[in-house]
């Protein structure tokens, strides 16, 4: 009988601050799926930061487990907790920890900490990285979402392929309802936008390219960026200080709306001419399904995981090509037609993702391990 432990770290300080990012959404997706099976687990957290919660067990922080086990090659402190009410533990959140006689099973999104080591924060990240590369050695199996991510696990981890199962993410059906057109016209009035636009969705972070988008941008026509502004969604985080000063100084067009709720965020997807997302690096990239649930274009990096995603039911870019973003901007904002075909194969292409798959591919891992 399956007794599952789900780490849900990431999860739990999501709620705390209000927001959630893909790990978070993650997470949460695959409890709801579980719910609704009546499939039993018991949660546990090494966040702190929040009040303790129904069916949520508080653990001791994570770094200094991980660091004593490491070092000692002995199970985590607070093992014998976690061992205590699960038989099969799942790391969903990069928070793997080391257990005596449970089996452990680690999400792992993608190593972009490890490959590329300039996209993220220095602090720590030396002692960050080698405790990520030994916890990952400690889970029995490792999922991670897309082909891109298990072909870079190989390589950067030093994990067998044989370990490695690919579970694509899903989408939400609530991406697929269709927003009340006054519900729209309060979000676009509330932030003072016009009735279609360019949308970019995601934390601003250097490995999202958001400076060469704006810059794409400003050599579109001037007639092109009076219509359709760009509207840039997501908070601020590391290595953005100088790009949250070009948002809040650059021309009228140009918008930064920070972190939305998913109401609104829903409501500008399926009012935005197409989503722009040119990221450098993505394990996946989500917000790629998203557009194509709401039936909106799409303009993406024909380069790691991005490419795998979108299929061919994207407008496919050089990130690292300004004019390649230009062009491709300019070619949806004078090509109806183009428009409603690349909404068409979106729609086509998304049918294939959906969290009950994902959930289900889940826990047939699960009964493999304990059956």
């Amino acid at each position: 009988m399956l007794n599952l432990g789900l780490g849900t770290t990431v999860l739990t300080k999501n709620k705390a601050h209000g927001y959630m990012d893909g790990i978070g959404v993650y997470t949460q997706e695959l409890i709801a799926q579980y719910h609704s099976e009546k499939q039993v687990f018991s949660e546990f957290s090494f966040y702190k930061g929040a009040k303790r919660l129904n069916n949520t067990e508080i653990l001791n922080p994570f770094p200094i487990q991980c660091l004593y086990s490491a070092i000692s090659r002995r199970p985590f402190l607070d093992s014998a907790i976690i061992e205590s009410n699960s038989n099969l533990f799942h790391a969903t959140d990069h928070l793997i920890p080391k257990l005596k006689n449970t089996p452990v099973i680690a999400t792992i999104m993608d190593p972009v900490s490890i490959s590329h080591p300039e996209w993220v924060t220095s602090r720590g990240r030396g002692l960050k990285n080698y405790l990520f590369k030994c916890s990952a050695q400690w889970a029995e199996k490792i999922i991670t979402i897309s082909e891109y991510s298990a072909a870079e696990i190989v390589q950067h981890f030093g994990i067998s392929e044989s370990k490695i199962n690919v579970i694509p993410l899903g989408v939400n059906a609530a991406a697929y309802q269709r927003v009340a057109k006054e519900q729209v016209a309060q979000v676009l009035k509330r932030y003072q936008l016009p009735e279609k636009f360019y949308l970019n969705i995601g934390t601003l972070q250097p490995r999202k390219n958001i400076d060469r988008l704006i810059t794409a941008y400003t050599t579109l026509p001037n007639a092109i960026q009076k219509k359709y502004p760009l509207v840039i969604v997501g908070r601020n985080g590391w290595g953005s200080e100088q790009l949250v000063k070009t948002l809040q100084n650059t021309n009228k067009n140009i918008r930064w709306l920070q972190y939305v709720s998913s109401e609104d965020k829903q409501a500008l997807l399926q009012s935005s001419l197409a989503l722009v997302f040119p990221s450098l690096y993505e394990g996946f990239g989500l917000p790629i399904l998203e557009a194509f649930a709401a039936k909106t274009p799409v303009i993406t990096s024909n380069i790691t995981a991005t490419v795998e995603v979108a299929g061919s039911a994207a407008l496919l870019i050089n990130p690292y090509s300004e004019q390649d973003i230009s062009t491709a901007m300019n070619q949806l904002a004078n090509d109806a037609s183009m428009r409603e075909e690349l909404k068409k194969q979106g729609s086509l292409r998304v049918e294939i993702y959906t969290w009950s798959a994902t959930a289900s591919k889940t826990y047939k891992l699960y009964n493999s391990i304990v059956s």
